[in-house]
């Protein structure tokens, strides 16, 4: 039993009518202006401001929370990683309208060009791997770079190289330490196995999304083997990271479809290591080349040309002094093997082109009418 209970509800039947009648009162007319003002009400959402906008501050974030279930798989692969992605900001000054003497001030102006995505702190010198179209190439005039940590820190960047066939980009930071990402591989992937995606998109930084790797090796537009995931990726996260739920990075997201939903694709992290390691080391990707430019053959084009009716890669460009051009191939000459390995189409002799060492010399069987002949290439570094 409770006394106090009893006295109180004695105590609201014993009030005066005109309180209850006051009350009610002010019931309707919050009901009434309610009506009135939220329909037209216009809630403008800001977040906070942390150490991530302030100027000056060395503030850190609160520490992540601690005691978090094995059953809480996603949670623990962001913390994992979280710390080691970045928010990129890119600014470039831009010439517009210029004039027959490019003169700025008399004949034409210019726009600031702002990009907003993101990265992964890969190592403790402060190596940033993000992506080519988030940065653009190296050694661009007019740009700034500043990369934002997770606990507040900004640093300006330094594209040390890019590659647009791949993609991927290399940015350089100074400073002290600095949280690195555990890095894992695409090699044992499964479709359907978990997967996390980190990045700031559409300005809201450092983004938590989940979903599972859809599929392998996806060939889109112009890049090849790309991790396909339905994770939630949206502008602003390009360049960061895909994580398997041991918190290792397992992709570098790139792109998506924007026509559809849970179509995303990543760089498998291997590829973009391998790129990033020759940015490091060259500034510039190297890549192998047999000096030759192929296409598929087909029944209508050897019918139309004279070629030989098999499957294989028909030379089509062979540029002067190359390797192909060395050893004497020739326009319409058809290689159907590399290496010991079958070509039967364009995409086979570029998958086995790109396995090639600079500097190794390889067998090609070559096609040329009824006959054929095997032809030793050194390889060389594409131009």
């Amino acid at each position: 039993m409770s006394f106090e209970t009893d006295t109180d509800n004695e105590t609201v039947r014993s009030r005066p009518a005109r309180f209850r009648w006051r009350g009610l009162i002010i019931v309707i007319s919050a009901f009434v202006l309610g009506g009135i003002v939220l329909p037209n009400l216009r809630v403008s959402w800001h977040e906070p401001e942390s150490a991530a906008q302030g100027v000056g501050l060395n503030v850190r974030p609160a520490a992540p929370p601690t005691g978090l279930s094995d059953q809480e798989t996603y949670a623990h692969a962001a913390q994992a990683v979280s710390p080691a992605v970045v928010n990129i900001d890119m600014q470039q000054r831009v010439r517009t309208n210029p004039g027959f003497y490019d003169d700025e001030a008399m004949m034409g102006g210019s726009q600031t060009r702002t990009t907003e995505g993101s990265g992964v702190i890969i190592d403790k010198e402060g190596y940033v791997l993000t992506n080519q179209h988030v940065v653009g190439a190296a050694n661009e005039a007019n740009r700034s770079i500043q990369i934002t940590l997770m606990d507040g820190r900004k640093f300006p960047g330094t594209v040390i190289g890019a590659d647009q066939t791949t993609d991927v980009a290399l940015v350089k930071i100074e400073g002290t330490n600095l949280p690195v990402a555990q890095v894992g591989t695409e090699r044992g992937l499964i479709p359907g196995q978990m997967a996390v995606a980190i990045g700031n998109p559409l300005g809201f930084r450092f983004t938590v999304t989940h979903g599972v790797i859809s599929a392998l090796g996806r060939p889109i537009r112009d890049y090849e083997n790309l991790i396909q995931t339905d994770c939630a990726i949206n502008p602003g996260n390009s360049g960061g990271a895909l994580v398997n739920l041991q918190g290792q990075v397992i992709g570098i997201n790139t792109l998506i479809i924007t026509q559809a939903q849970g179509l995303g694709f990543a760089i498998p992290i291997d590829t973009a290591l391998r790129v990033a390691d020759d940015l490091k080391r060259y500034g510039r990707v190297k890549r192998p080349w047999l000096g030759v430019y192929v296409m598929s053959n087909s029944a209508e084009l050897a019918r139309y040309n004279d070629l030989p009716n098999i499957a294989g890669a028909v030379a089509a460009r062979i540029p002067s002094n190359g390797p192909g051009d060395t050893v004497g191939l020739h326009v319409g000459d058809v290689v159907t093997k590399v290496a010991g390995k079958p070509v039967t189409n364009l995409e086979d002799f570029k998958a086995i082109e790109k396995t090639l060492k600079i500097g190794d010399t390889v067998p090609l069987e070559v096609h040329r009418g009824d006959q054929f002949a095997n032809v030793t290439v050194k390889v060389s570094e594409a131009p």
